[in-house]
């Protein structure tokens, strides 16, 4: 059988992502391809890093993102009154994002926390491979 498809991808990827269609070399099917991903996520589909690694590169981000580390409207819901108990401070986004880098320089220097930093957090791309080869046993 011989079944014509297009891997355009789903209105959701569309929606979701900036997407170049693309012509799959010597045939006359299109491709979808991301242009808006994340330098984790080219690492993974270009399986530099693998499923854990990229797993541990969005808990980063995702701790980076909540202490606070993009630009955001402050949240005035979560301001403390005389009523209120405060969190338990290793609950704090900003304590864990301090805890995981303290652990990344004990464990891999400052080389270590500077690749995290660069290109986790940052988003920053890089063709160097050693800085990848780091990124990739931090992470």
């Amino acid at each position: 059988m011989n079944f014509k498809i297009n891997e355009v991808g789903s209105s959701t990827l569309h929606e979701r992502h900036k997407i170049d269609l693309r012509q799959v070399p010597e045939t006359q099917f299109l491709q979808a391809k991301v242009k808006d991903q994340l330098f984790i996520d080219h690492l993974l589909l270009e399986d530099l890093i693998d499923v854990k690694q990229h797993q541990n590169g969005e808990y980063i981000q995702s701790l980076a993102s909540g202490a606070g580390c993009f630009a955001t409207a402050p949240s005035f819901g979560g301001a403390y009154s005389p009523t209120t108990q405060p969190k338990n401070p290793l609950t704090q986004p900003l304590v864990r994002l301090s805890s995981k880098i303290r652990h990344i320089r004990r464990k891999y220097g400052d080389i270590g926390v500077n690749v995290v930093t660069a290109h986790v957090v940052l988003d920053k791309w890089t063709e160097d491979k050693t800085r990848i080869n780091i990124l990739a046993k931090v992470l």
